[in-house]
This record gives C-alpha cells, structure tokens and sequence, in this order.
C-alpha cells in the first residue's frame, strides 16, 4: 500500500473535542505507516501534544478567512514536501487552505465539519463545493445541513468520531472533593452559549430541591465562566457546584461521575458524550445535532427538548434515583460505542476514504491526459 503524506491543519488555539479527535487521528493514521504532518498555532495545545508525540510541526496561525499573510505561510509549508492530502480541520482556513494547495499541486483536499450551525453566506458554499475533494461530516445531521445550505452531496462523507476503549479504560480517577455529596453529575464542555450550562444550573435547582444529596461538577474553561458563578450564587446553590475550568485529565473525571449531562443548544456529535459512554455512564443530553445518534432515548440515556430546564431536571432526576436504571444504560452505552464509536473504525474509515478519493483524482487526471 502506497504511503501517504498528509498535511493536518488547524488553526484553534484552544483544546476541544476537534482538536482531540484530529489528535487521535493523526497517531492513528501515522502508526498506519503514513507520514504526516501538522500545522497549527505554535502556542496550541494540539501543537504541544504533536510535538511531544514526535510529529512535525509548523506554526501557523490565520486570524479571518482572506488573510494574505495566512496564505502566504501556507504556499511556504505546502512547498517543504510533496503532499498527497490537506486535510482541514477547521473552517477558516478552507478557502486559502483549498487555493494553496490547488497552486502547488496538492492532488487532494479534504477538510472537517464538526459543527451543525448552518452555512450562512455564498462563501460558506463556495468554501465546500469548489475548494474540496471530500467533506467529512461527524454525524448525519450535519450532512443534512451542509446539503440545506447548498453543498452537493456527492462531496459530503460522515464518519463518527472515535474513542480509544483502551486508552479510555486506563485512566483512574483524580482525587476530588465533592463536600458530602453522594451522587455526582458532571458535565465536560467549553463554557459558551451553544453548550447549553445555564439550562443546566436552572435544573439542577429543581434537581437539588428533590434529591439534596447531589453534586453538580462543570468541567470546561471559557468566556461565561463568570456568568454562570454568578448565576450560582444567585440561585443560592454554589455549595453544590463546582467548576473545575479546564481540565487536561477530563476523562478521568469523568470516573467520578454517576451521571454525565450535555444540555447543548446545537451539537455535531459531542466527544464529550462518547468518554462518557465509553466510561459506563449513563446521559441526559438534549435532542439536537447528532446527539440522537449517540444516545438511544431509553436505552443509554435520556434525552430532552434544548433550554427546557424543567424537563432536563426531570430526565435528571429519573436517573438519579435508580441505581439499577443507571448501571443498565451504561452498559448499554458502552456496548454502543463498541459496536460504532471505536477509533479503528474511524482510522480504518478515514483510510480508506483517502486511498479511494485519491484513486479517483488520479483517473480523472488521466482521463484528461
């Protein structure tokens, strides 16, 4: 099998769950006998972890979508190697990224969409229709999107993220105080509007005034965090909270969690709900995004309308108050995830969708030859 070269680009100076997932897959796809490649911001996170890892690094940083400077580092990095594949992880960079990479010879150019907002400008479709070879979508509900706002779907490929069981299941759980509580319900996601938290604090209100003895833990860093301390206090429920901020051991936390919550407002698919699974917990999330193709409504979890905090108290409290109900759906929610969410799956998919689409872009050249 012909090995790869594959230039990753991201262009986030935050860790998230696209930056994880991309993370994943570019040591996946490496100990596939590929070469790879990452540019990104220098000060990253992602970019530190590649190269701890032993992957070589560019920095590259682009602040909007039309930056000169921007597409100038990129002719310079595409120019160091002969790359197979740009692989775009992120959405600025998807029209200077494609242009580059057309002007230097690129023969392929893939790019990610883990977002469900809808594509709002005729740049956005410009961006996927004629800058890329391949779109890769996380859920199915995001290929609908894109397809709503005008991308052709012969272009769009869903392939779920992907969870290491293995290394899932080598983490132990930090030592962490929770006061006297005895059941914890913990949540892991940036703190920004989309996530949903403030839905979350009004339920756990009405979640601590049925069952006292719960503890409420926000995992995440982000620009609300006073916002929402704030609106603790003023619900008078700071002894039963905690923020953590943001968490380089978040899935071993999460081993201290009874029940993992996302009430997001809008999501692809949430790596934050896939460590749970993976980690036996049973979810109550909201019905948005992809989420549905995660969790099973009964099954592996519960799952409610977005911003109704009566009913996610509800679906909170159904869980909280059984113990066999939640061990049920939490090995049902490993079970799934065994079944669809492995990373040898997605790397295997991935793979795949690279060897083909370059195969194709290959007969087309000939054919124009």
């Amino acid at each position: 099998m012909h090995s790869l070269k594959i230039l990753y680009v991201d262009t986030d100076r935050v860790w998230r769950g696209g930056q994880e997932q991309l993370f994943s897959l570019i040591l996946g796809i490496r100990d596939r006998q590929h070469q790879v490649w990452l540019a990104a911001p220098s000060e990253s996170p992602l970019s530190g972890k590649a190269l701890q890892s032993g992957i070589e690094t560019y920095s590259f940083r682009q602040r909007n979508e039309v930056s000169p400077w921007a597409f100038l580092q990129l002719w310079k990095i595409l120019g160091k190697q002969d790359f197979d594949i740009i692989h775009l992880n992120t959405p600025r960079p998807l029209v200077l990224g494609g242009l580059a990479s057309k002007l230097r010879g690129v023969p392929l150019r893939v790019c990610s969409r883990r977002v469900n907002f809808p594509l709002s400008t005729p740049l956005s479709r410009v961006q996927y229709n004629w800058m890329q070879e391949s779109v890769v979508t996380v859920s199915v509900s995001i290929r609908r999107t894109l397809i709503e706002g005008g991308v052709r779907p012969e272009l769009i490929k869903v392939i779920y993220e992907g969870v290491d069981l293995d290394w899932v299941d080598s983490q132990k759980a930090p030592a962490f105080d929770y006061g006297n509580s005895g059941l914890v319900v913990g949540t892991v996601a940036h703190l920004s509007s989309e996530k949903g938290h403030h839905t979350l604090l009004e339920a756990a209100s009405r979640v601590l005034s049925r069952i006292p003895d719960v503890h409420f833990v926000l995992v995440g860093g982000g620009a609300l965090m006073s916002t929402l301390k704030a609106r603790v206090k003023e619900l008078g429920i700071d002894e039963k909270v905690t923020f953590t901020g943001f968490r380089s051991d978040s899935e071993a936390l999460m081993k201290n969690f009874d029940v993992f919550c996302l009430p997001s407002l809008s999501e692809g698919l949430s790596s934050g709900i896939l460590m749970a699974m993976a980690s036996r917990l049973p979810i109550v999330a909201t019905q948005v995004g992809g989420i549905p193709e995660l969790v099973i409504d009964g099954e592996t979890g519960v799952l409610v309308p977005p911003e109704d905090a009566d009913q996610l108290a509800d679906g909170l409290c159904k869980v909280l108050e059984s113990p066999q109900l939640r061990k049920k759906m939490g090995c049902a929610g490993r079970q799934r995830i065994e079944e669809t969410f492995t990373l040898e799956r997605k790397l295997n998919e991935t793979e795949t969708l690279y060897l083909s689409m370059l195969a194709s872009v290959s007969d087309q050249s000939q054919d124009c030859g």
